[in-house]
């Protein structure tokens, strides 16, 4: 019987300790800010698709408030992502023929949205559905860099740039992979692994394509002229980190 005694006496103390210390972890609230880094994939669609025909590579960051005791967040989000680009070995001038630079034309695109996010503010799975309204921003830049040091650059230029309005809508899950205490006292902080797919409707807008570069009387023009307008609509794979504290 007191060999019982003890047995209970010493499993109700290892009890009490687990459940001291699981409270202990407990001892710190998450804060409402949500913020996240991802990689981007940009895929054309309709007509933009048609006239463009690559897929884009970037990255994309949004950051938000999470309402307390709502499945809401509410933010700012924006990306940048290059369609296609080209480098051309070119002599220096017209003059010096026999001294070449890199010149390097790239297509981009930027997005900046309003974005208004319903998810789940518990467990380690947070599915959510969002809708998004902001801008596009399409411009080609041309840099011409020295042939022997192609981190040295030489000069540059801005060939075009248009605004088109974009709304659209989206959705992803969240998977926690980690959850615990910051420096500050009181503190606490949630990582989570992030998937999400946005469909984005974007208005006309010129732009440049990787064929928009034409070869007249031997040198290399980018003219207006060449340039394509259509909706710029485009889905948008993202894969990354968002954290919340």
């Amino acid at each position: 019987m007191t060999r019982l005694r003890v047995r209970i006496t010493a499993l109700g103390f290892v009890f009490a300790v687990c459940l001291s210390t699981a409270v202990a972890q407990e001892e710190y609230t998450i804060g409402q800010f949500q913020g996240g880094l991802n990689f981007m994939l940009g895929f054309p669609q309709g007509e933009f698709d048609e006239n463009v025909d690559q897929v884009g590579f970037g990255i994309n960051a949004d950051l938000g408030y999470v309402f307390p005791n709502l499945p809401v967040v509410a933010g700012l989000t924006g990306g940048v992502a290059t369609y296609g680009d080209r480098t051309y070995r070119v002599p220096f001038n017209s003059q010096i023929q026999t001294v070449f630079v890199e010149m390097n034309t790239s297509n981009n695109i930027a997005f900046g949205h309003l974005f208004l996010r319903f998810q789940p503010q518990v467990g380690a799975f947070r599915p959510y559905f969002e809708g998004l309204l902001g801008l596009n921003y399409l411009w080609t830049e041309s840099t011409v860099k020295d042939e022997r040091y192609t981190d040295k650059e030489i000069a540059g230029s801005t060939n075009l740039g248009d605004v088109a309005f974009s709304y659209g809508a989206g959705g992803g899950i969240m998977y926690r992979v980690y959850r615990g205490q910051t420096d500050q006292p009181g503190k606490g902080v949630e990582v989570f692994i992030d998937f999400r797919l946005r469909y984005l409707y974007g208005g006309e807008a010129k732009y440049f394509t990787k064929d928009s570069i034409r070869e007249i009387n031997g040198a290399l023009v980018l003219d207006e002229r060449y340039a394509d307008k259509s909706a710029t609509d485009m889905l948008l794979g993202m894969l990354g980190v968002s954290v919340r504290l």
